[in-house]
């Protein structure tokens, strides 16, 4: 990040780490590393706050972590938006402010704000990974990825050969989430689906935890707060329905892994999670695996159960930690590249 990025590891080293994962419901903060205690606040989002106005959420955000850091800290932000990683600007984040896609630069305002604070933004799933990556990835492995299905959906790569998290010149990687889905279920292609973003047909308008109900009230599938839990226990009992509620919303994740695969066959690990994953737990594992296994084409003979174990890495609540991730993006700094 230009500015923030070159001043993080060129302070005094007494310095004290401050780290923030900033989500749509919730913001954990720590300062002073690793063992230190985690504070948790309700986040100052649109999914908190509906109608309070976008730029008194971004105020309130800007308050809440300008607050909490310590004088003259190392701060590392974990931001549920889509980020130019280059420069810390925010391009948009349904969570935290709805349909609002107006850039933001956060990085800047906070410098503006607390000049004696080192700030380096990155999203909250290039964090995941790179907490992934230091607990998971093995010898040999050359790039690693990791995906999360949950309110949003999103993915990160990164290149272990080279060091590096490639990014475009807007600063981006992996919004998978807002690309169109792949999917042919009759039940969909009848009716467009609303992404949080503003848009219709996004894979987040089907795959994520919104956009599987979503598609249950398409199924005549009554939703409502107990939703997660009586959709868990349809499917422990082979409801046909939730399975097939199932069934359509992993479709377009597994089709969005055939095309990563088959776009780059050095992608040798990658983790799932999220609370999608997490909540349906060995349900939504058995169905991708399912789906993964079956032949499409010449170019996708279809998965073996062996191959998927061995690249596949289901990630239970608590195994990767965005605000762990944040606190040990500094090395990879230097090779967040266009």
């Amino acid at each position: 990040m230009t500015g923030a990025a070159a001043t993080l590891d060129g302070r005094s080293r007494t310095a004290t780490a401050f780290a923030a994962d900033v989500g749509g419901t919730w913001v954990r903060l720590r300062a002073g590393g690793a063992g230190a205690p985690v504070e948790r606040l309700r986040s100052p989002s649109r999914l908190n706050h509906p109608g309070r106005p976008v730029a008194r959420l971004r105020d309130d955000m800007v308050e809440l972590l300008c607050r909490s850091a310590p004088p003259g800290a190392h701060a590392a932000i974990s931001f549920g938006a889509a980020i130019d990683h280059l420069t810390g600007t925010v391009l948009g984040s349904a969570p935290l402010w709805g349909a609002e896609a107006e850039p933001y630069d956060l990085a800047a305002v906070l410098r503006g704000r607390r000049p004696d604070v080192s700030w380096h933004l990155v999203n909250d799933v290039t964090a995941a990974l790179v907490d992934f990556a230091a607990t998971h990835a093995r010898p040999g492995v050359r790039r690693v990825g990791y995906l999360t299905v949950s309110s949003g959906i999103a993915m990160r790569v990164a290149d272990l050969e080279r060091g590096r998290i490639p990014v475009d010149g807007r600063g981006l990687q992996g919004e998978i989430g807002h690309l169109p889905a792949m999917s042919t279920g009759p039940e969909i292609q009848r009716a467009p689906l609303p992404c949080e973003c503003g848009a219709t047909n996004h894979l987040a308008s089907i795959a994520s935890g919104p956009g599987i109900a979503r598609v249950a009230g398409l199924l005549g599938i009554e939703t409502g707060p107990t939703f997660p839990d009586r959709i868990a226990e349809a499917l422990a009992a082979d409801d046909p329905r939730a399975r097939r509620l199932l069934e359509l919303c992993v479709e377009p994740v597994a089709n969005m892994l055939r095309t990563l695969w088959c776009l780059d066959p050095h992608l040798d690990l990658l983790g799932l999670g999220g609370g999608v994953v997490e909540g349906l737990g060995a349900h939504y594992q058995g169905e991708l695996h399912r789906q993964l296994g079956r032949a499409t084409s010449y170019a996708d003979r279809g998965r073996q159960r062996d191959w998927l174990a061995d690249r596949l890495v289901w990630c239970p609540p608590g195994a990767v930690d965005a605000l762990r991730g944040a606190e040990r993006v500094g090395r990879w700094l230097p090779g967040i590249v266009p």
